[in-house]
């Protein structure tokens, strides 16, 4: 009788802590990566006709850099500085394409000031006391003929005085992650103005984003009071080989300097190419600036010419997978195909994301999360999903695990 009661016991405690066992939790399903944080595009790296002992780097608007060519250091720029005074300017006083904004009257001091430049062979926007000048024309003045006194008379409107406009200028470099870069003034002009190829390609893609400036310097040419009413934009490449900007600069400090721009379209996709050189000495046949034109040209042209759109994830490629501890893993697979455009050799950053929830079983196809990939200004998201079903687990592993 008591040997009979211990086995109803028994076989109720049995009873019990299998039911325990069945409707304990069995954990969540945890998604792992199966695929680098990191890659590149493959295939090898375009070969630009890069300039030998001068600094130089490439680039393109959505899509990022090529690592800068030759020295690193900070070097004088000249008047590509004047891409950051149109750039300020316009941030303290917006236009619109079409638009001449504010009217300045040009006072004794603003032709002293012209005068005073062209007496130094400085490139310089005529101006007459007591013209009444808008800012579209100063802005064009700035960056056509490369106006040391447009670029002065623009920083004591906009910042107030030079000394404050150059300290915006700074900032604004600094806020802009142009770590190699500083500013001694509006114009650039002095040798204590400085940067890097990437630094400018850095401005350049930005400027370019403004309807305004990206108008101004496509410019060839633009009228000026005074017995020659042309000036002339020191970009002679200006609407040659689909060249659209940007900006030049010649000291003798700085060398030959310049960054280039073009439009370039591919499978229907248009972004612009940048192309930047400094510190370009004149050779047998052309002076400093005309040499870094044709130097960036050259890099310019080959490097649009290699851009192409590339498949770097196929569909139905595994990325990760589904580990559940009742049966093997789930492979995890991209619901589609992801093509970014650039060069062949360029990185790009991958981040696979759950967005699984609490479950336990799952169909086969379902989309469990997703997987981006970024590349400069590129950001493709696509779905991933289970390439196989996520059976629930059975009674026997709840019992027995």
């Amino acid at each position: 009788m008591r040997n009979s009661y211990l086995a109803g016991i028994l076989a109720a405690l049995i009873v019990v802590l299998g039911v325990i066992q069945v409707v304990r939790p069995v954990g969540d399903p945890k998604l792992t990566a199966d695929i680098s944080s990191s890659g590149h595009i493959s295939g090898t790296p375009p070969s630009l006709p890069w300039p030998s002992g001068v600094q130089a780097d490439v680039g393109a608007s959505s899509i990022g850099d090529l690592p800068q060519h030759g020295p690193t250091n900070a070097e004088p720029i000249g008047s590509m500085a004047k891409m950051m005074t149109a750039y300020l300017v316009l941030k303290a006083h917006p236009l619109s394409v079409g638009q001449n904004g504010p009217t300045l009257v040009v006072t004794p001091q603003d032709v002293s000031l012209y005068q005073q430049d062209a007496k130094t062979q400085q490139s310089v926007l005529p101006v007459v006391n007591g013209e009444r000048v808008s800012e579209l024309t100063l802005l064009e003045g700035l960056l056509v003929p490369s106006g040391n006194n447009a670029a002065t008379m623009l920083a004591q409107w906009a910042g107030g005085s030079v000394a404050h406009f150059t300290a915006e200028m700074n900032a604004e470099a600094k806020a802009l992650g142009m770590r190699h870069t500083h500013f001694n003034g509006p114009v650039g002009l002095n040798a204590g103005t400085v940067s890097t190829a990437a630094d400018q390609i850095t401005l350049a893609r930005l400027i370019m984003k403004n309807p305004v400036i990206r108008q101004i310097v496509a410019m060839p040419e633009m009228q000026v009071p005074g017995p020659t009413p042309v000036a002339y934009n020191y970009n002679y490449l200006i609407g040659h080989g689909g060249v659209i900007g940007v900006k030049t600069g010649s000291t003798i400090d700085s060398g030959g300097c310049v960054v280039l721009a073009k439009d370039q379209t591919v499978n229907g996709r248009t972004v612009t190419v940048f192309s930047s050189v400094l510190g370009q000495p004149a050779t047998s046949k052309n002076g400093q600036l005309w040499a870094s034109l044709d130097v960036a040209n050259a890099l310019l042209q080959a490097a649009s010419k290699d851009i192409r759109t590339h498949t770097v994830m196929q569909t139905g490629e595994t990325v990760g997978y589904l580990k559940a501890p009742w049966q093997s893993p789930v492979s995890l697979v991209t619901a589609k195909s992801i093509q970014i455009l650039g060069w062949s050799g360029l990185p790009y950053q991958v981040k696979l994301k759950a967005h699984l929830g609490n479950v336990h079983s799952l169909p086969a196809g379902t989309v469990v999360g997703t997987l981006t990939i970024n590349t400069g200004s590129q950001h493709i998201t696509v779905p991933v999903k289970t390439a196989t079903a996520l059976t629930p687990p059975s009674i026997a592993y709840r019992l027995t695990r």
